[in-house]
């Protein structure tokens, strides 16, 4: 029951640590404020990401042996977390972040052996990366690491994707048979309802990036060592199918910025919990909508997991379609909406305005409530 102790012990650690964060952050002036692309109206400290260290990493050292792997996990979460904290202070920039993580990944791959050897088994053997194993290691861990960045946008997003993700990852670990990434998995699941407390629906602090890039790097490490470890591995895209929503919207985000020859690492206001909140939901009602997409990911990844590679390929190809033709839908509804005011407009300037075709009314009326519909049933189910 160790996993079930350090699950209670971070939990508990969280709460009493979270509210001596809040002080030191205004303390020292690390504050969010509104602004253009901010959805909260009020001054919030940042620096949530020390909670989440202080919290888990104790949890796990008392439950688990200090290898090497554990000691290049834990020195390279403490790098990405004073980043995060000095980045949350004084905005370092993306490509000085880009470097931390890469420095991280470093030292868990030659430092802890933490790499990606073979990506699953299929009919004809074990599909392995041969030389080309470190290289996509760095690009796992970097994409998911800045995946969970990205998606940090909204309360209680990122930190209950997070929580819904470990959960499933743990899950999975303890059918594996490997307890010390069980272990470590519920020590972030007690850690993120910890923190939900003071960060969802209301927020009285946000993770920053402190917060956002350790979830992030710890999803990707977790992810590979219950994929490689020998005996006790499970299926490579097990991982993949259970993150699929902030991997997916990661993806999409930099696919459309380069085709716009915009900078794929410049925030901007299109992300999936961005289409929702412009299709007229409620911040809470797009949270538990992006997160209900993550527990259908979850669910889907512990039915398919018995059937192997082969199930979880097409579990993970369905889902993709799924959140394609879901954006889809939202891409829609936000351009009918920008042809209706541009309608209003003409019409109040006297001009003759375009008749939409039956197509056109017909989508305006469906999008928006698919959405609404999906979005209240979705909600509902969490609750």
């Amino acid at each position: 029951m160790e996993f079930l102790f350090a699950a209670v012990l971070s939990l508990l650690l969280t709460v009493m640590s979270v509210p001596v964060i809040i002080r030191l952050a205004r303390k020292f002036n690390c504050l969010d404020y509104p602004g253009k692309r901010r959805f909260h109206r009020a001054v919030t400290p940042r620096w949530g990401g020390i909670a989440f260290f202080l919290s888990v990493i104790p949890a796990v050292l008392l439950t688990l042996n200090l290898d090497r792997t554990t000691l290049s996990y834990t020195i390279s979460s403490l790098i990405l977390v004073v980043t995060g904290m000095v980045d949350d202070r004084r905005q370092l920039g993306w490509k000085f972040k880009m470097s931390a993580i890469a420095v991280a990944t470093a030292l868990v791959v030659f430092g802890g052996g933490v790499v990606v050897r073979q990506i699953g088994t299929i009919s004809l053997g074990t599909i392995s990366l041969g030389w080309f194993s470190v290289p996509f290691t760095f690009i796992g861990v970097i994409g998911v690491t800045n995946a969970m960045n990205m998606i940090d946008g909204l309360n209680g997003l990122s930190a209950g994707v997070s929580c819904i993700a470990f959960l499933f990852l743990g899950i999975a670990a303890l059918q594996a048979g490997n307890l010390p990434m069980a272990i470590l998995c519920f020590a972030f699941v007690g850690t993120m309802i910890g923190f939900l407390r003071y960060n969802f629906p209301r927020a009285s602090i946000f993770m920053g990036d402190s917060g956002s890039m350790f979830l992030g790097f710890s999803l990707a490490v977790v992810s590979i060592q219950l994929t490689q470890q020998g005996s006790h591995a499970i299926a490579p895209l097990f991982p993949l199918l259970v993150l699929l929503v902030p991997i997916f919207d990661a993806v999409r985000l930099m696919a459309v910025r380069l085709l716009h020859r915009g900078n794929p690492f410049v925030a901007d206001k299109i992300h999936m919990h961005h289409l929702i909140l412009r299709n007229g939901l409620s911040s809470v009602r797009t949270v538990l909508l992006m997160w209900s997409l993550v527990l259908a990911c979850g669910i889907a990844a512990l039915a398919a997991v018995d059937g192997g590679s082969v199930s979880l390929l097409v579990a993970v190809g369905a889902m993709i379609a799924v959140l394609a033709v879901f954006v889809h839908l939202l891409v829609l509804r936000k351009k009918a909406k920008q042809y209706r005011m541009r309608a209003r407009d003409l019409s109040s300037a006297g001009r003759p305005q375009t008749a939409a075709s039956p197509r056109s009314r017909v989508r305006d009326r469906e999008i928006p409530v698919l959405v609404k519909y999906a979005a209240l049933f979705m909600s509902k189910l969490v609750q």
